[in-house]
């Protein structure tokens, strides 16, 4: 079974984000903010324009020709996708997932909402 070290290695593999640097891309309209936690922790707050897409069903939101497919990527292939969960981990996956996946521009938020909180203001 892997360890949780090496679960996390993909983090070199996908580019990352602080908290600070996602807050000036808020108001950008090229840019789309994806929430990857539970649909519990979305309905108390997210960030910005958020959308959630639940981290389990991701691959179902991504691929062609799936009855979940999400015409958001497939009608914005240029646009920027900023991922972000709790603390880092789960968006950490599924920002590698959607890159492995073949959104071109995907970024993950370090830290995620923990971090978000302590600089929205």
């Amino acid at each position: 079974m892997k360890k949780f070290d090496e679960l996390m290695s993909v983090s070199n593999k996908i580019e990352n984000i602080s908290a600070e640097q996602a807050k000036n891309k808020l108001n950008d309209p090229n840019v789309q903010f994806i929430d990857v936690r539970n649909k519990e922790s979305f309905s108390k707050g997210t960030i910005g324009n958020a959308i959630h897409m639940d981290r389990g069903l991701l691959e179902f939101y991504l691929a062609d020709g799936s009855p979940l497919e999400n015409d958001i990527f497939k009608n914005n292939p240029d646009k920027e996708y900023v991922v972000f969960c709790g603390l880092g981990g789960q968006g950490t996956l599924a920002t590698k997932t959607m890159k492995d996946m073949g959104v071109k521009n995907v970024k993950n938020i370090t830290g995620g909402m923990s971090e978000w909180e302590k600089i929205k203001d």
